[in-house]
């Protein structure tokens, strides 16, 4: 193979604006910012000191707890962001004494929500970015604010599920309130620099636009003047890089290249355009559906390196503000499908917990994350539906809606026949 198409197949063609090298950039970049700001402290501190808000109060702190989680899964990737927190969820669940189940569960779910938030959440915002040129702003303000929302609804939906089954001893309260935040901080000046940085960073991305300076370049020269100013061993942020991620991505990068190049993309775009017979409304439910479900399957990683051209044929015919809502489907579908099985970065979850000796089984995982991750998807499909097609939009939350106050009744009726006949027994026997 000529070596010229190995390198359009690593890096992306100059016809695509070596997207694929961009991408490479930005997330090599995020991660350097990432690790320093992790070996200051940085997230582990704005964790616990929101922890410590809570007071304890069982509904506070689950509902802190999901806010934490979407607060830093929005700036690292998942796999950090689940290496920081479930050890720290344990660490506070065993000061308090209590299940660190549902937390630890919860959080596993919403680290998806949160990688959802910007253009540098995840590796697949990343790659969709690049690759549409979409701005990060635009994206924050069609996905971010999605996610947002999302965020709301299923913290609801936690606080349902769980209300009855969060107790915190008050023993536990007490050692919360004298915890000092500060002993997770093992350099206050670096945490300084590192808080700047990041503010800095998202400034930058908020302000400058892709096309005077690429957020690859903004973030590299942030995580350059960063391990400058941090006086770090070099040597010692290397050896904490996940390469293994980076080797892992060029892979992707050749075989998805691969399928380009057999038109294997281009037969899918077709047959995915043909489904929705060309209806706009039809073809962000295949999209977000499809992408959804293929991520619960393999990870979401190839899964949208795989999509983004397909989507591209898809979008072809399409002006670029109508085509880019297509790539917003993606990335929801693709980020948020990673939920419906304990496959992906989940495995690690129920691996730290099992290692902190608070196990946690795949039944359970499936069980909360399956429900919960059709319930979102369900509510961004009813959002889609009164954006495209508003009567029918509005017919289905009427039909939700009455099935909910249904099956609500029925229950709160059930319960009270129920705890009647027992009465009734009681009354007989004793």
């Amino acid at each position: 193979m000529d070596f010229k198409v190995i390198l359009e197949l690593l890096f992306g063609s100059e016809a695509e604006g070596f997207v694929n090298l961009h991408s490479l950039i930005l997330i090599i970049a995020m991660m350097f910012i990432v690790q320093i700001s992790n070996e200051a402290g940085l997230f582990q501190f704005f964790a616990l000191n929101l922890i410590k808000f809570s007071k304890g109060k069982p509904l506070y702190l689950m509902s802190i707890f999901c806010f934490i989680t979407i607060l830093i899964s929005s700036v690292l990737n998942n796999i950090l962001t689940v290496i920081i927190l479930i050890p720290l969820t344990i660490t506070v669940s065993r000061i308090l004494n209590v299940n660190p189940s549902p937390y630890i569960l919860t959080q596993a779910i919403l680290v998806n929500i949160g990688g959802t938030f910007f253009t540098i959440s995840s590796i697949p915002n990343i790659l969709i970015s690049n690759y549409a040129g979409i701005q990060f702003i635009d994206f924050f303000l069609n996905v971010g604010t999605i996610s947002l929302t999302i965020f709301v609804f299923t913290l609801l939906f936690f606080i349902f599920i769980y209300k009855k089954s969060l107790e915190i001893p008050q023993e536990g309260i007490k050692i919360l309130k004298e915890f000092n935040v500060w002993n997770f901080v093992p350099n206050k000046n670096l945490l300084l620099k590192s808080l700047i940085s990041l503010i800095v960073l998202f400034f930058l991305f908020i302000i400058i636009p892709t096309s005077l300076l690429g957020a690859d370049i903004i973030a590299l020269i942030i995580a350059l003047v960063l391990i400058l100013i941090s006086r770090i061993e070099v040597k010692e942020i290397f050896s904490k890089i996940d390469f293994e991620l980076i080797f892992y991505l060029l892979g992707i990068f050749v075989i998805a290249g691969g399928l380009e190049v057999l038109k294997v993309v281009q037969f899918l775009g077709e047959v995915m355009a043909n489904l929705s017979g060309g209806d706009i409304f039809s073809q962000l439910l295949i999209i977000l559906w499809v992408s959804a479900f293929l991520s619960s399957a393999i990870d979401n990683i190839p899964i949208t390196k795989v999509l983004i051209p397909v989507v591209g044929t898809i979008t072809a015919s399409y002006p670029s503000s109508i085509g880019d809502q297509f790539y917003y489907s993606l990335a929801v579908g693709a980020n948020w499908g990673d939920n419906l099985t304990p496959l992906g970065d989940n495995i690690l979850v129920v691996q730290l917990a099992e290692a902190n000796k608070r196990p946690i089984s795949f039944k359970q995982f499936f069980k909360i994350g399956f429900v919960t991750t059709l319930y979102q998807l369900a509510i961004v499909t009813i959002y889609y539906t009164l954006i495209f097609n508003f009567p029918i939009g509005i017919i289905v939350i009427i039909l939700i809606s009455s099935i909910l106050i249904i099956f609500f009744i029925l229950k709160r009726i059930g319960n009270k026949i129920i705890e009647s006949i027992i009465n009734k027994f009681r009354n007989i026997f004793i």
